[in-house]
């Protein structure tokens, strides 16, 4: 426990200044997070390296909205370090869904499993970072501070729900005892317990609305109240998602990156879907204000 909170405070202030600077750090912040995410879900596959440049190109593209032609207008803006609007290139998902299929073709150590697992995963992983960088350019250069504040609204709901539910299902379990304790998921993640998730959600959602009501006031009270609700539910997913891989190829953590806590996804689980999910809602209401 004493290296898991060294290590969560470390990555506190290493994270920190990315969030609050925004523009071209939250890009930076994005492409170390996009490097060590697909390394650490590729390497659960003994995968050749050419492998590794297709997923980290295609991942690239789909992130940032690299222009298909020289005089279409740029998604991300290479001057300001913005992404002005959360929408999904088809063709560049195309083009990766048929290199990764091709590689299959001609590369007898690649079987289908690989390519399904390459392809839903890092475009998991992409689409994830990228609500992640659109949220923290809401506002633009003119009002920075707003991209910055829905962020931590995301990151207090996100780890809110994850904290209260892992310290709820453990004080249930010495309240209840074992035997009266109700498991989640035993077959994907087998300590989570229904009643951590009920406690989990409850403050996650509460936190997250009492922050948001105070902090952000863009919108009426009740569309964060759901949107709130919501991310803790999807939050909840994005783990057990995650677990569902760990536990199909046999692994405790997707890495010993950071010590007490695993790999940068064992972290970001929870915020992959999240962010797309915030990403999306902040788009429409953003549309109909």
């Amino acid at each position: 426990m004493k290296q898991r909170i060294i290590t969560g405070a470390l990555m506190t202030i290493f994270v920190t200044p990315f969030i609050i600077f925004g523009s071209y750090s939250m890009a930076i912040f994005i492409l170390i997070l996009m490097s060590c995410g697909i390394i650490e879900l590729l390497k659960c596959r003994k995968l050749p390296i050419y492998f590794y440049i297709i997923c980290f190109i295609s991942s690239f593209l789909l992130i940032f909205d690299v222009p298909l032609y020289i005089f279409e207008e740029y998604s991300f803006s290479y001057l300001e370090g913005i992404l002005p609007n959360y929408k999904i290139n088809i063709l560049w998902l195309i083009l990766f869904l048929i290199l990764v299929f091709t590689s299959g073709i001609f590369d007898k150590n690649i079987d289908v499993g690989d390519i399904f697992y390459a392809f839903t995963s890092i475009t998991l992983l992409s689409l994830g970072l990228k609500g992640l960088l659109y949220l923290r350019s809401i506002g633009g250069v003119d009002n920075a501070l707003k991209g910055m504040w829905i962020v931590a609204y995301l990151l207090i709901v996100t780890c809110c729900t994850d904290i209260f539910a892992y310290f709820g299902g453990i004080s249930c379990y010495k309240i209840l005892g074992s035997d009266n304790i109700h498991k989640l998921n035993e077959r994907v993640s087998p300590k989570k317990t229904i009643e951590g998730t009920i406690i989990g959600t409850i403050f996650g959602t509460g936190l997250g609305f009492i922050f948001a009501i105070f902090v952000l006031k863009d919108m009426a009270w009740y569309y964060y109240l759901l949107l709130s609700f919501i991310l803790s539910l999807v939050g909840q997913i994005g783990d057990l998602t995650m677990s569902l891989i760990k536990r199909h190829y046999q692994i405790k953590d997707f890495s010993n990156l950071l010590p007490g806590h695993g790999g940068v996804l064992d972290r970001i689980d929870s915020l992959l879907l999240n962010s797309m999910v915030a990403a999306i809602f902040m788009s429409i209401m953003l549309f109909m204000i």
